[in-house]
């Protein structure tokens, strides 16, 4: 049995070489016209390179602490009632944990009692001297009755007194069963729970202060004689860059790391204790460097740098490495000469090689 071949009529064949053809034209003219569009020039302000003498400087990594950080423990026995959550802020002098003091309150009153019946003690041996002290003048009391008066209002006396000082001792036990915050700060974690026998010593919680707060450096012992009190070094924390001062540093080193700690004061920054970050310290003396403003710099993940503007107003990336930090500006090490345009205003999502035009406002002051 012979199969017929299906065939597209001559007119219908030329119809679709027409629509393939005017197709393939289409295509092209498109992808032309994609090809020479261009992104628009994006506004941006600039600032010129200046050079300045600086201190060359060594980045090295540090870590975010907090002044005060301490386990905060229970002075009396008993069972706990209650105690604060984590991450609850707290003022110095607020509760953060209760002990049962039922005990200490019982024994409380029994040393009040005990110290009444004595002082009535007392002032009956005061009453009883006076009158004998009277018969006495008269010679109808004897000398030997007016000694023992006085012997025995003597230890009444001493008696009250001793009974004081344990009433003292009593009443500073049940103010131990309220566990106070020593400082402010917020609780980061929690050693017990409510229901549980809690001895003397016993640790409760952590209470951490999140505003007075210290990053501490490991520096090499060679860059000691460079650091001077209370000057700015700059710290790169996340995508930010701060000049903070040093606080202080130690004046002995490890043996075996050959490093010491020197500290920088990062009080009240929005910092998490414990968070890293990278200083830089000065490690030789004054030499001349290219600073660029701090706006300028682009931090990123993997790479810092920053973007110069030539002639033809066309964005250029140039790498860098940060020195150290002189007011709004930074020095820097990369491929830059002095006068070089870099953006400080605009530039976060520019790609290297894109058009910009100027700010008229920066240019009017340049």
């Amino acid at each position: 049995m012979n199969k017929k071949l299906f065939t597209l009529p001559a007119d219908l064949k030329a119809t679709s070489l027409k629509l393939m053809l005017l197709l393939s034209a289409t295509l092209m003219i498109t992808s032309h016209a994609f090809a020479n569009t261009e992104k628009p020039a994006q506004l941006v302000s600039i600032d010129e390179v200046k050079q300045q003498q600086v201190n060359p400087t060594i980045w090295l990594p540090a870590n975010v602490i907090s002044l005060q950080n301490a386990p905060i423990s229970a002075e009396q026995t008993g069972q706990l009632l209650w105690i604060e959550d984590v991450g609850t802020s707290v003022e110095k002098g607020q509760l953060l944990a209760k002990i049962d003091d039922r005990h200490l309150k019982l024994q409380l009153a029994r040393q009040q009692a005990q110290v009444e019946q004595h002082q009535a003690d007392v002032n009956y041996f005061a009453q009883q001297k006076k009158r004998i002290a009277k018969l006495r003048e008269k010679n109808n009391s004897a000398q030997s009755e007016y000694e023992r008066t006085s012997k025995d209002l003597i230890v009444a006396i001493n008696e009250v007194a001793d009974l004081k000082s344990l009433l003292a001792q009593t009443e500073l036990a049940l103010e131990k069963t309220k566990i106070v915050a020593p400082f402010t700060g917020h609780v980061s974690e929690r050693f017990a729970h409510v229901g549980e026998l809690i001895s003397i010593g016993r640790s409760l919680v952590q209470l951490v202060d999140t505003k007075n707060l210290d990053i501490k450096v490991a520096a090499p012992i060679n860059i000691a004689p460079f650091l001077k009190k209370d000057a700015k070094v700059m710290v790169k924390w996340q995508s930010q860059l701060l000049q903070l001062p040093i606080r202080t540093w130690s004046q002995a080193g490890d043996q075996i790391s050959r490093t010491f700690d020197v500290r920088l004061s990062a009080n009240n920054l929005d910092m998490l204790a414990g968070s890293a970050v990278m200083v830089s310290l000065p490690k030789q003396q004054v030499k001349t460097a290219m600073l660029v403003h701090r706006d300028a710099i682009v931090l990123r993940e993997n790479e810092t740098y920053v973007l110069t503007v030539d002639e033809q107003k066309q964005a250029t990336k140039v790498g860098i490495i940060i020195g150290q930090g002189i007011g709004d500006y930074v020095s820097v090490i990369g491929d830059l000469a002095l006068d070089d345009s870099v953006i400080v205003r605009g530039g976060e999502r520019l790609q290297d090689g894109q058009k910009v035009r100027l700010s008229s406002e920066l240019l009017a002051n340049n």
